[in-house]
Parts: C-alpha cells; sequence; structure tokens
C-alpha cells in the first residue's frame, strides 16, 4: 500500500472514495475558508503477477497468489516464508477445471528443476479424473495446489520421485539451504503454526559388516532418510544415506561386494537429495538410489541395468476452501533400487504430503513410503498430516 496525498477539490458535492476501503476525502467545515488547497489521504493498492514475493506462511502466500493473472506457467521472482528464503518460484492461475489423463504439463508447470516450487491456484472447483496421474515434469522444491472452491480427486497426485536435488553439485539445477517452511499461522486440528522441517529422517549409517541399514522415517512432515546398500565380503565399509530435507528425501547408498576383503568401500550417498553412490566391489553391486541413482557394478564392470533408481520423495501441498472429496490417490515415494542376486543399494526417502481442508468427505489412498530395498536397506517413510482449516 502507497500512502499520499492529493488536494481536496471544493467543487465535490459528495464524498469520493479512494481505492482502498477506509479513506475518504470530506468536505472541509462550513466555518472554514482554506487560502491552501485542504491535502486528503489517499491509499493505493498495487496487484502485480510475479516477482520477489514474501509471505508469512503457505497458505497466506496461495490466497494472494491466486489473485495474480497468468493462465499459462510462469515463473515469479524469489520466495521467503516466514523470513525464510526457499528458492524461487513458478505460478498458474486458473479457473474451474477438470484435469484428465491427456492433460498437457506445458499448461499447468514450467520445466526449471530443482530451483523453483511450482504453485497451481485455482479460483473455483478442480477435479483430477479417474485415470489421470498429474506431477510435475522435472523436480521441485515442493508443490502447492490451491482449489478456492471443491477439490475431487479420483485419479493420482504424485510427488514420486520429484524431490529436487536442491545440493549445487552434479546434475542439480543449483543450490538452495534447506529450511523450516511454515504452513499456516494459527492453529491447526490442534497443531500450531505448522511447518515442514528443514531436516527430515536421519540416512541409514554406514557399516561394515554383513547386512544392510534402513532410512530413518520422517517426522512431524519431515521426510525420510536414504537407505543403506548392503555390505558382503568387502573388508571396507559401505556409506552412509543421506537425511531428507524439507525439499527432498535422502538418498541410498551403493552395495559393496568383494571376493576377498580388500576393503573396497562405497561413499557416502550425496546430501540435499544429491546422488545416490556407486557400487563397488568386483562381484555385484546395485548402485542406490538418489538424484541420480549411483552406477550399478557387476564383476568389475559397470553395469546400467542394475544402476540405483533414479528420484527421491518430493513435498506436497494441497489446500481446499471447499470439500475435498474422492477415491483417487496423493503419493510421494522414495525409490527403489535395482536388484541382481540380491546385493541391493539403498533406497531413497519418501517424501512429506500436507492437506488443508475446509470439509473432507474422501477416501482417498495416501502413499509415502521409500524406496524398496529388500528386506532392509529401504527408503525411510515419509510423512502425512492433514488439517482442517476451520477459522483461519
Amino acid at each position: 500500500m502507497t500512502i499520499g496525498f492529493r488536494p481536496f477539490n471544493p467543487a465535490q458535492n459528495a464524498p469520493v472514495k479512494s481505492i482502498s476501503k477506509g479513506f475518504y476525502d470530506t468536505p472541509p467545515p462550513s466555518w472554514h475558508t482554506p487560502k491552501e488547497p485542504i491535502m486528503t489521504a489517499y491509499s493505493v493498492i498495487t496487484s502485480t503477477s510475479g516477482g520477489d514475493f514474501s509471505s508469512t506462511d503457505i497458505l497466506a502466500a496461495a490466497r494472494t497468489m491466486a489473485t495474480y493473472s497468468g493462465s499459462t506457467p510462469q515463473s515469479g521472482g524469489t520466495l521467503s516464508i516466514n523470513g525464510q528464503s526457499v528458492g524461487s518460484y513458478d505460478y498458474v492461475v486458473k479457473s474451474t477445471e477438470t484435469i484428465t489423463s491427456s492433460y498437457s504439463s506445458s499448461d499447468w508447470f514450467t520445466n526449471t528443476q530443482d530451483t523453483h516450487s511450482a504453485w497451481i491456484l485455482v479460483n473455483g472447483n478442480l477435479t483430477v479424473q479417474s485415470g489421470t496421474v498429474f506431477l510435475p515434469p522435472v523436480r521441485k522444491l515442493f508443490t502447492v495446489i490451491y482449489v478456492s472452491g471443491n477439490l475431487s480427486i479420483l485419479g493420482s497426485i504424485r510427488m514420486t520421485a520429484r524431490g529436487a536435488n536442491h545440493s549445487g553439485v552434479g546434475n542439480s539445477g543449483g543450490y538452495t539451504a534447506p529450511v523450516a517452511i511454515r504452513l499456516g499461522t494459527g492453529t491447526f486440528s490442534g497443531t500450531t503454526n505448522p511447518f515442514i522441517p528443514a531436516a527430515g529422517g536421519a540416512g541409514a549409517p554406514s557399516r561394515s559388516s554383513s547386512g544392510q541399514n534402513s532410512g530413518t522415517a520422517g517426522a512431524n512432515g519431515g521426510t525420510g532418510g536414504g537407505g543403506g546398500g548392503v555390505w558382503f565380503n568387502a573388508g571396507g565399509s559401505v556409506g552412509a544415506g543421506s537425511a531428507g530435507t524439507c525439499f527432498s528425501g535422502g538418498s541410498g547408498t551403493g552395495a559393496v561386494y568383494n571376493a576377498s576383503t580388500s576393503g573396497v568401500s562405497s561413499a557416502n550417498a550425496g546430501i540435499n537429495g544429491g546422488a545416490g553412490s556407486d557400487g563397488a566391489g568386483n562381484q555385484i553391486a546395485t548402485g542406490g538410489s538418489g538424484n541420480p541413482g549411483g552406477l550399478g557394478r557387476y564383476f568389475s564392470s559397470l553395469y546400467p541395468s542394475i544402476d540405483g533408481g533414479t528420484g527421491t520423495g518430493g513435498t506436497l501441498i494441497i489446500i481446499c476452501e471447499g470439500t475435498l472429496s474422492g477415491n483417487g490417490s496423493l503419493q510421494s515415494q522414495g525409490v527403489s533400487t535395482g536388484n541382481l542376486g540380491g546385493v541391493r543399494g539403498g533406497g531413497s526417502g519418501g517424501g512429506s504430503i500436507t492437506i488443508f481442508y475446509k470439509t473432507d468427505t474422501s477416501t482417498l489412498g495416501i502413499t509415502v513410503v521409500g524406496g524398496w530395498s529388500g528386506s532392509s536397506g529401504a527408503g525411510g517413510a515419509g510423512t502425512l498430516r492433514k488439517f482442517a482449516i476451520g477459522a483461519n
């Protein structure tokens, strides 16, 4: 809001309402004959689309962005939530829509990877038809779907394998520091000021004995940690899986299998949604899952069919100001590893799903599991939370 002043026009016979409510030009008292023009306050609210944006929380930001124009996806600017930088953002604003299985991702998302969140703002109702799998075409810091009316999910909305590689190394689009992301301000279903924590579940610890460790599950909105690969007759050690973050499940480590105890080891998985580490040894060793998956080895040669899976669970936030309904699904799963001979790398961590609703009649299937890696070594599960908007 910009506050300024303008001269009062004594020729006016009636008050004039300014652009923003609460400020009026009023005639001077009848006994007053001004020698100079009387200056009266007025206000101007400038509503712009895009640009650098700051808000107290995700819910407030979505409500503001829904007033933007822009029916095709476009880049906004930098984004700050509760004083914390959360990278940059893309947005698209739609009216009442039905998403079918033949939808074009370019109508809903940009192709900017890792450094931007995706915001879908629907003024009206949104239906995701049965048989539709709706997800970003590339990795995103997080995805927000805001619906001012009713949301019917008959198909599937996903962030599986869409967690960001925000490490700034490898195939990452750029570095973004993990921070706590405030989702709402107030009390929602008994939780005050809910947020997604900067750190998710811990990655699997390193080990130098037979077996395999799994990643730790996320808690209170956190993503899951990356799993550890199998250690088998190696002499060295299996590296540690990486922890989940607010933007990604953790990545997994490659397996180690050697024909002798020559001290062969696999590396730690990449942090901040980075790469899974490579398998190691002179036998069969699968790479860990991540962004991208680590390389698999087969008798000392690279063997792409047992590379670790590519992807980590991502962060999905759904806000429905009306009734949430449908029997479809929401998914933000980690990614499993390849398998040949049972010596598997670690799976990647599951994502984080948060739902805000006014009324909920849905029977959705919701999955945030980590990537599978046999009887152990899986990525940690992410978290699902539902919050009633109430009077907020």
